[in-house]
């Protein structure tokens, strides 16, 4: 267990149950750490897949992790809106004083579709969600970092797609490959301080998303559901999909003091699937 005890993180994208923020903010609970869960908790769009977690469950977590034995605070946050970015930090210096991990997990893949029939507004919401959001973030909540004067943690949620992207979902792939490059260059920017950034490059990972992916695929294939999980679980070399609890693992170690003299690294957590 990595010794996190009273640092302050903040997880964005964490208000689904069953989602990788969610695993996040309760794996680095269980190191100690006071968590600020952030997440849009907005109705589903008529975007496909443009969904989040909504409030009460959001709620729900945020108790789950005070359980623990840390504090615990939810928060309604749109990452792509630099006023509301800013308004969580100040929130956060407010009550805690701090912060000393940032871990930018809030992602969507809104409207997948062949680049000739994808709707603009699914490009410009699936960029700016995934790859304006996490500049955002960083951009607001990095000064309070810095001001604390004891370094930190960055940690960038991208996806395998960033290296190995699939057909229909060139917006999600380019905006996770964004990811990636902001995480290498902001790395050299912020050294200095001590503080750290990573991207953290997911796989298959079994949670929601990744069913309705599935879904997709099985539409797009005309195959039927089973058939085509068991061909995307076969070409995993261990022989099954992440757990979120599995992501969450590499993110505590990013996050700890094992890790301070890591930084702009892009991790692929993905089984070996990139290999074959």
């Amino acid at each position: 267990m990595h010794d996190l005890k009273d640092r302050v993180a903040i997880v964005t994208g964490a208000g689904r149950r069953g989602g990788i923020g969610a695993a996040v903010a309760r794996r680095l609970a269980g190191c100690g750490a006071h968590i600020v869960i952030a997440d849009l908790c907005a109705p589903p769009s008529d975007l496909p897949n443009a969904g989040s977690g909504q409030w009460e469950e959001m709620v729900a977590i945020a108790n789950e992790i005070e359980g623990l034995g840390t504090c615990a605070q939810p928060l309604r946050v749109d990452v792509t809106d630099g006023g509301a970015v800013q308004a969580m930090i100040e929130t956060v210096k407010e009550n805690f004083g701090r912060l000393d991990i940032l871990v930018n997990n809030a992602g969507a893949a809104i409207g997948p579709a062949p680049v000739i029939h994808m709707a603009e507004e699914a490009w410009r919401r699936t960029l700016e969600i995934n790859a304006t959001g996490t500049f955002l973030c960083c951009k607001y909540a990095l000064p309070l970092m810095i001001e604390g004067g004891r370094g930190g943690r960055v940690i960038n949620m991208s996806s395998i797609a960033a290296e190995k992207p699939k057909p229909q979902v060139s917006a999600y792939a380019a905006s996770k490959a964004a990811v990636v490059a902001l995480t290498r260059s902001l790395a050299q920017e912020v050294a200095e301080f001590g503080i750290t950034v990573n991207a953290v490059l997911p796989g298959d990972v079994d949670t929601a998303l990744k069913q309705w992916g599935i879904q997709l695929e099985s539409w797009v294939r005309q195959k039927p559901y089973d058939e085509v999980m068991a061909e995307a679980v076969a070409k995993v070399p261990l022989g099954r999909f992440a757990t979120p609890e599995d992501v969450a693992d590499l993110v505590a170690f990013l996050s700890s003091d094992q890790a301070s003299f890591i930084t702009g690294q892009a991790y692929n957590l993905t089984g070996g699937r990139e290999l074959t």
